[in-house]
């Protein structure tokens, strides 16, 4: 398949994953716990699979570009991203895996502060993944 393509695609799904994002936000406004649970679990299992196929295959065909310019913009852009990126991801599974699908708001109360902060770390990872989208695939 073609690699633009391939980026076209997963750019939409992140898109779909922060339009689900929203959507959990709104159900916790809400107070459906439940139904905010389910739909984050599905924009973490959606982002854990647009990483797995996507996104680290991308990066690991770029490691020699970030050995050569490792200063360069685009080269900062990736690893800021790469970084923030996993670390969100890795901050949702543990939110979730915590959660185990339970009915009760408890296990989550002490989690709100952490919860707010992966949103915005991730809307800010998606805004470096539309940075690196323009870099790359965007002709000036």
């Amino acid at each position: 398949m073609d690699v633009f393509l391939i980026a076209q695609i997963n750019l939409a799904l992140q898109f779909t994953i922060a339009a689900i994002l929203l959507l959990g936000f709104g159900l916790k406004k809400r107070n459906k716990f439940f139904s905010h649970g389910t739909v984050m679990l599905v924009a973490v299992i959606l982002n854990a699979l647009s990483i797995m196929l996507v996104m680290g295959p991308s990066l690991l065909g770029r490691v020699q570009f970030l050995e050569d310019y490792p200063l360069g913009k685009l080269s900062l852009a990736i690893l800021g991203h790469a970084i923030l990126g996993s670390g969100v991801e890795a901050l949702g599974i543990w939110i979730v895996a915590s959660w185990h699908l339970r009915s009760a708001v408890q296990s989550c109360v002490g989690k709100k502060k952490i919860m707010r902060w992966t949103l915005a770390a991730w809307f800010v990872a998606l805004s470096l993944g539309v940075v690196l989208y323009v870099l790359i695939y965007v002709p000036f």
